[in-house]
């Protein structure tokens, strides 16, 4: 595993009737060490998912770089891997099937990928649903499913789109409790987006609140909280004092950035 580095990046998309330029992203820089728990928050438009989706390596940056260890990354590949928001699931195909998909496109043996799936089902609280249709499963199961399906092909980077924002509260809660967990469990680095002040304040042992126009790192913090949840009750967590005295100077933060940007329009 290494460090991720994001250096001078920059975005720009242009509008390809009018052509008529957005910057997207502006003068992102930062190193995550490995084995890190990263959470990006802000409101919408700050360039939340275009950075996801620039170190995932489905957009290149109009300028700068993104490295991991010393390796530039110029598309996607095996070492980062990606879960969404819906999970991008193959409902029609059995848990199994949908775990061990990248396993099978990388040729390995039957007898191989079953031995991985059960281990990773076991992981996420799956045992015994290896054969079920996935359609069949919940919304946090499905879940749990697509982080399996990550995990299973050992990525050095796990980045997270929105991954538990259609969940009900106490699924989310849940979920939360297990991605805390398996960042623990795995060492893996984690980077991991959120409209919710609560999450990113939970899941992430660095946060970074994001201003938009164009989007750029507005405030960093290093928080103690995930470190928390790792041995108690994340509802606890929520009601210290800290947590709070933290939660209510970031959506003071956004709330300005929202006013300010509804009064610029």
């Amino acid at each position: 595993m290494a460090d991720l580095t994001c250096k001078d990046l920059c975005m720009t998309f242009t509008n390809q009737q009018s052509g008529a330029k957005v910057e997207a992203l502006s003068d992102i820089n930062f190193t995550l060490k490995k084995g890190e728990l990263l959470s990006v928050l802000g409101p919408s438009g700050c360039g939340k998912t275009t950075l996801l989706n620039m170190i995932a390596g489905f957009i290149t940056p109009t300028n700068g770089s993104i490295l991991l260890g010393d390796r530039l990354i110029e598309g996607p590949g095996a070492d980062r891997g990606m879960v969404f928001q819906q999970g991008a699931l193959f409902e029609w195909l059995t848990v199994a099937k949908n775990v061990d998909f990248g396993l099978r496109m990388g040729g390995a043996s039957e007898a191989k990928s079953r031995e991985r799936v059960e281990k990773w089902l076991a992981t996420v609280g799956l045992q015994g649903f290896a054969d079920t249709p996935t359609y069949q499963l919940s919304g946090g199961m499905q879940q749990r499913v697509a982080l399996a399906r990550c995990l299973i092909n050992d990525p050095e980077v796990i980045l997270m789109d929105e991954p538990l924002g259609a969940l009900d509260a106490l699924t989310r809660e849940k979920m939360q409790s297990l991605v805390l967990e398996l960042w623990k469990k795995t060492g893996k680095t984690i980077v991991i987006i959120t409209h919710s002040v609560e999450e990113a304040l939970l899941l992430g042992e660095r946060l970074f609140v994001m201003a938009p126009r164009p989007g750029r790192i507005h405030k960093e913090y290093q928080l103690p909280f995930a470190e928390w949840g790792l041995g108690r009750s994340l509802r606890d967590i929520k009601l210290e004092k800290e947590f709070s005295a933290v939660r209510e100077e970031i959506l003071t933060m956004i709330w300005n950035m929202e006013e300010e940007i509804m009064g610029g329009a």
